[in-house]
C-alpha cells in the first residue's frame, strides 16, 4: 500500500481512461459547455495585500475599475490568510472575450492605475493573475444545475455519467484525450523565484500546463441539521486540507493554495473556495486521489450525505484549467515574496 504521493514510471497517468463499462455514478453531476467565438475565456483574480497601515479602501479602488466599459460578466470577491499571514481582499472576474477584456483593461483606466509608479510606494501589495484559456483546457464540475464561476451564462449539461471515479477530471478536459498536460519542471516544485519583491511590480514567467483549480462551497441552503453536520465535520476536514497545502507546498507541488471565504460588501456569506496553483494535473490528482487530507474530506462527506438520506442541500462545484505558456499574465506589486508565483519561476521587473 502506497504511503506517499511518489509513483513509478510504470504507473505515469494515462490519456483520459474513458468512462467505466455499466457506470452509474452514486449521484448526478452537471458540467458547463463553454461556447465563445474567440473559443477562449478569461479568469482575472485582483487581489490586495494588507500590511501594516493598509486598509480595505485600497482593494476598493482597485475593484471600482470592474464597473466600466467591457467589464466582466461574473465577478466574486472574497477574503483570505496567506501562507506568511497577511490578509488578502480578492476579487475573481470573468471574461468570455480576451478581446472584450483587454478593452476593458485599456479604457477602465486600470492599466494606467496599475502601471503608475505611485503603487509602488502603497502600504499596501497587490498583484494580477490573468488566465486566458482556450476552452478544451478547462472542465467543470456541480452537484446541482445552478452554474458558478465561470459556468455563468453557459449552457449547462447533465446529469453526466463522466464523474466520481479516477480519472474522470481528464476525461471532462477535451485537450486531455491527446495531451498528458505534463509539466517542463517534472513533479518538484523548483526554486527560481526573485527574493527582493518590495517597491517592485514582477512579471512571472509561467510555465505550461500550469493546473490551476477552484473549488467551490456553498452551505447557504442547508436546513439546520445538515449545516450542523457540514460545519462539525466537513468544513474542519477542508480546512485542514487547505492550511496543510498552503503551509506545506511541496508536498503536492502545489505553488499556492488560497481558502478564501467570499463577500458581500464587507459581509462574509455562506460559501467558500480554494483556489489552488499546481506544477501539473497530475500532482492535482494524486493529491486528490493519495493524500489522507484529501480522502478524510470524501469520508467526512459520505457520511453527510448518509445523515441527509442523500438528500443534501450542501452545493459543490469546481473548475479546473490547464494553462498553455503564453498569454498568461501573473503580476505582483510590491508583495511579500512568498506570494503566489514568485517563489518558483523566473520574474522580470516591469517597474
Amino acid at each position: 500500500m502506497k504511503t506517499s504521493l511518489e509513483i513509478s514510471p510504470a504507473e505515469k497517468l494515462p490519456l483520459a481512461k474513458g468512462t467505466p463499462d455499466d457506470w452509474k455514478p452514486p449521484a448526478p453531476a452537471w458540467i458547463a459547455r463553454f461556447a465563445t467565438p474567440s473559443g477562449q475565456i478569461v479568469i482575472t483574480y485582483l487581489a490586495t495585500q494588507i500590511r501594516r497601515e493598509a486598509t480595505a479602501q485600497s482593494h476598493r479602488a482597485l475593484t471600482a475599475f470592474l464597473s466600466g466599459d467591457c467589464g466582466p460578466n461574473k465577478i466574486d470577491h472574497g477574503v483570505f490568510v496567506d501562507r506568511v499571514g497577511h490578509q488578502n481582499l480578492l476579487t475573481v472576474a470573468y471574461w468570455n472575450s480576451p478581446v472584450r477584456y483587454e478593452r476593458w483593461f485599456e479604457r477602465s483606466g486600470f492599466a494606467r492605475w496599475w502601471h503608475d509608479p505611485a503603487r509602488l510606494g502603497d502600504d499596501a501589495g497587490y498583484f494580477r493573475e490573468v488566465l486566458t484559456i482556450p476552452t478544451d483546457r478547462i472542465e467543470t464540475i456541480f452537484s446541482t444545475p445552478e452554474p458558478a464561476g465561470a459556468a455563468v451564462g453557459h449552457k449547462i449539461e447533465g446529469p453526466i455519467l463522466e464523474h466520481n471515479y479516477w480519472g474522470s477530471m481528464r476525461d471532462r478536459m477535451p485537450i486531455a484525450s491527446t495531451n498528458h498536460l505534463v509539466s517542463s519542471y517534472g513533479e518538484r516544485l523548483p526554486s527560481l523565484g526573485s527574493s527582493a519583491t518590495l517597491r517592485r511590480l514582477l512579471r512571472v514567467s509561467v510555465p505550461e500546463n500550469l493546473a490551476v483549480v477552484r473549488s467551490g462551497q456553498d452551505w447557504s441552503g442547508c436546513e439546520a441539521d445538515e449545516l450542523e453536520i457540514y460545519q462539525q465535520s466537513v468544513r474542519p476536514a477542508l480546512i485542514k486540507a487547505m492550511e496543510s497545502l498552503r503551509d506545506d507546498p511541496n508536498q503536492a507541488a502545489c505553488c499556492d493554495l488560497r481558502f478564501v471565504s467570499e463577500t458581500d460588501g464587507d459581509q462574509r456569506v455562506s460559501r467558500s473556495f480554494g483556489y489552488g496553483l499546481f506544477l501539473s494535473l497530475g500532482d492535482m490528482e494524486r493529491w486528490a486521489a493519495l493524500h489522507p487530507n484529501h480522502l478524510a474530506i470524501f469520508k467526512a462527506f459520505a457520511g453527510l450525505v448518509r445523515k441527509c438520506e442523500y438528500k443534501f442541500k450542501l452545493r459543490l462545484w469546481h473548475e479546473v484549467c490547464v494553462l498553455p505558456g503564453a498569454g498568461q499574465v501573473f503580476e505582483y506589486i510590491n508583495c511579500d515574496p512568498q506570494t503566489g508565483l514568485l517563489p518558483y519561476f523566473p520574474s522580470e521587473q516591469i517597474q
